[in-house]
């Protein structure tokens, strides 16, 4: 028997809340949340239902419901509201830039406003979560790293060492970015700016550019929405992989870059 997208919800927060010791620091908390969601893949998620996940119309509250029961999340909101739910912090954005790999050789070790690519009048292909235009940062804590920083320490050989960490200070007080908060905003939002290819629909990222500088994805949308494709006016809109909290900038919003940190390359063979 399938299990229902309330089942699978129910799930994904017992993992959640599976940590040795929630009252442990956020950095802890943090890395837990970062371990769990990257493993609700898409490949996961479909081996799970037996083919695609959807959220049914009348299901996507309770999917943010569901989410404010964690008590993962709720430990995290305490220090760090913006990350859960919002809004953005726009003086902690962190923007890493990692080694060269065979699939990505012209990768850059800083930010370089000359290179930044906006979407024009072309979305390019169609991705929940595109990596051929724009920037990504994420929120770095007070005092420590940022999520981006956490998923590297997990280890990926997409992203060898090494690691360049920017600070990248939201200069444009015009620059408005927009927070998906839940499962509900996520399908507004796609509804709002469709793509449609076939029977799924995107994010039109060249539209959105026109009205926001950048989308901010929490914690709490991430819970809820990961890997569940939702009933929009145009069909149904594609299933979204973001993993940890994230902020897609389509346009540059930053003052000058400062450097923050260099790990080097791992010397072990």
């Amino acid at each position: 028997m399938r299990p229902t997208p309330a089942r699978i919800l129910r799930r994904r927060v017992a993992q959640l809340d599976a940590a040795a010791d929630l009252t442990e620091d956020t950095d802890a908390r943090l890395r837990h949340f970062t371990s769990v969601m990257t493993a609700w893949t898409e490949p996961e998620m479909t081996a799970l239902t037996e083919g695609p996940a959807i959220l049914a119309p009348s299901e996507v509250e309770e999917a943010d419901e569901t989410a404010d029961s964690c008590l993962l999340l709720g430990r995290l909101a305490r220090d760090e509201e913006c990350l859960v739910r919002g809004p953005l912090d726009r003086a902690r954005q962190h923007w890493i830039g990692t080694g060269p790999h065979e699939l990505m050789p012209h990768r850059r070790p800083a930010p370089d406003r000359e290179h930044f690519t906006a979407p024009g009048g072309d979305s390019g292909p169609p991705s929940t979560k595109p990596f051929h235009l724009g920037l990504y940062t994420s929120t770095a804590r007070r005092d420590g790293p940022g999520m981006w920083r956490m998923f590297l320490d997990l280890g990926s050989s997409l992203h060898p060492r090494p690691w360049q960490t920017w600070e990248l200070p939201v200069a444009a007080p015009a620059a408005d970015v927009l927070c998906i908060g839940g499962a509900g905003d996520w399908a507004a939002f796609v509804g709002r700016y469709p793509l449609v290819r076939g029977d799924d629909v995107y994010p039109d990222w060249a539209k959105i550019a026109r009205d926001f500088a950048g989308v901010h994805m929490t914690l709490r949308a991430i819970v809820a929405a990961q890997g569940f494709r939702i009933p929009v006016t145009d069909g149904l809109a594609a299933a979204p992989f973001w993993d940890i909290e994230s902020v897609l900038w389509l346009r540059w919003s930053f003052s000058t870059p400062r450097l923050v940190e260099i790990t080097p390359p791992d010397a072990r063979p």
